[in-house]
């Protein structure tokens, strides 16, 4: 039998600018305090009504702080990616007078596998959204009010192991994510490098990718925009197709009418909300990811982003004996340094096996006198 549903007390009050606003409660004291609290807020100058969303406002903010600090590009760039990639999918849509504490916990256990600094550059900016928001009457007081970054030390980027990428091949075959995942595991393809490939730029018959645009994504603009001009002069290459992607894709160009390798139901290139989705095929198949409700086998034991794709690639080219300055062409640094710095981590890894047991033989030798 089924259980009848609770009925809800509602009351309601006009506000200044004439319309109606309406407050529920299991109880009708439950609603009028809800009703008497924005009272309160009205009569301290907050705008109760004020339905500005925290993307609206990002992007009000991000104009404003970019022409007062007169950024350079990278760094503009760079600060929109962190609003991109870790705030506008928790905040974006949401009204900014609804967002609450809760909201920015759920947004740092998301990014809780980032950096310390990383995690205090998305606090800084989401803060600062939120401070606008009271300077206007918005809000009373900030969601971000004593939220403190939750790692302690910084996480570098770590290559996924063999073992790792069987599984997530495995987890993600027959998606619309696993070419994506293909591409970028064996090109070293930046995220938006990939999603702004053409079959234009694939050679089929020399087996060569042409890197000569990506897809940016900025607060202003969600849905895209093609960059001809790319990331650095480096960014341009000419990247060996490896067995994997062109059997892979040779299939898939069979299969669409879109000029974009990957792209849109309507054949457009990934907006950025289009991409997440598509990311979120990952995500939906990690243990402790957003799977609730979703009919879907997580059996990832590991946290993987599109980043970590390129530096496991770039790990494995090294491995497989590939020169430092080959493997800075063919990822587009445009300093060696990046490319030593994988280079390092990759040596330091092989060579801790036989640096313990020299610590070991240094200890004996002590110890014996």
């Amino acid at each position: 039998m089924a259980t009848k549903k609770a009925k809800r007390i509602r009351v309601s009050m006009t506000l200044p600018d004439g319309t109606r606003k309406y407050f529920d409660g299991a109880t009708k004291k439950e609603a009028e305090q809800k009703r008497d609290e924005a009272k309160r807020k009205i009569m301290c100058g907050y705008d109760i009504g004020n339905n500005t969303t925290f993307g609206e406002l990002a992007d009000i903010w991000l104009q404003e702080y970019m022409a007062q600090k007169k950024l350079h590009t990278r760094t503009k760039e760079s600060t929109e990616g962190v609003f991109n990639r870790y705030i506008l999918p928790e905040l974006g849509n949401k009204k900014i007078r609804e967002i609450k504490p809760a909201n920015i916990d759920r947004m740092l256990l998301r990014i809780s596998h980032l950096s310390k600094s990383t995690q205090t550059k998305v606090l800084n900016y989401t803060n600062a959204v939120f401070t606008k928001a009271i300077e206007n009457d918005i809000i009373p007081r900030s969601p971000t009010f004593n939220k403190k970054p939750t790692a302690d030390n910084p996480e570098k980027v770590k290559a996924l192991t063999d073992a790792q990428c069987e599984a997530l091949l495995k987890a993600t075959k027959g998606t619309r994510v696993y070419p994506f995942i293909v591409v970028c595991l064996f090109s070293g393809l930046r995220k938006g490098e990939a999603a702004g490939l053409m079959w234009k730029d694939l050679d089929f018959d020399n087996r060569i990718i042409h890197v000569q645009r990506s897809i940016v994504w900025p607060i202003s603009n969600r849905q895209g925009e093609v960059n001809d001009m790319m990331k650095t002069e480096a960014a341009h290459r000419k990247i060996p197709m490896s067995p994997e992607i062109y059997n892979l894709l040779l299939q898939e160009k069979k299969r669409t009418k879109s000029m974009y390798v990957f792209h849109t139901k309507d054949g457009s290139f990934l907006s950025a909300e289009s991409f997440r989705s598509m990311w979120g095929i990952v995500e939906y198949r990690t243990i402790g990811g957003p799977a609730t409700g979703h009919h879907v086998n997580a059996t990832l034991d590991f946290h993987v982003t599109p980043h970590q794709l390129r530096h496991t690639c770039a790990t494995r080219w090294i491995a497989n004996g590939m020169t430092p300055k080959e493997a800075q062409y063919l990822m587009g640094h445009s300093s060696p340094d990046i490319t030593m710095g994988i280079y390092a981590e990759y040596m330091a890894e092989q060579q801790l096996p036989e640096t313990a047991k020299k610590i070991s033989s240094e200890n004996l030798r002590l110890a014996m006198g």
